[in-house]
């Protein structure tokens, strides 16, 4: 899966394929661990106890503080499938619409999913 030692300063934004063919997105310290209670249902969200994840579509790593992972976070909910769709399949215009649409530049790296358990 994902070596969380190397971000324990920052924070993992991902974004989940659901069993309904949905996204959900969210941001955490430990990826690998979040990932699995979102799995067994235990991640404290309804929406991934009613459909499944079938794997991290994508994810990102981010040195900052837990204020910026937050905007983060909630600048990707906002988009629309089809976006979300974009930024899965290119991760590297994440920053590009951050910096764009919130006029923020900041250290953010993607991560190829394939390699991850799923």
């Amino acid at each position: 899966m994902i070596d969380n030692k190397k971000n324990s300063d920052g924070f993992w934004i991902y974004i989940l394929e659901c069993e309904n063919g949905n996204y959900y997105t969210g941001y955490t310290k430990d990826l690998t661990t979040r990932y699995q209670q979102h799995v067994r249902g235990t991640a404290n969200s309804k929406y991934t106890r009613s459909f499944k994840p079938k794997r991290i579509a994508q994810c990102w790593q981010l040195v900052d503080e837990v204020g910026m992972a937050l905007k983060i976070e909630r600048f990707i909910k906002k988009q629309d499938k089809k976006t979300k769709e974009l930024l899965i399949q290119h991760p590297d215009k994440l920053k590009e619409m951050i910096s764009e649409k919130l006029k923020m530049s900041l250290k953010l790296l993607h991560h190829d999913t394939t390699k991850m358990a799923k």
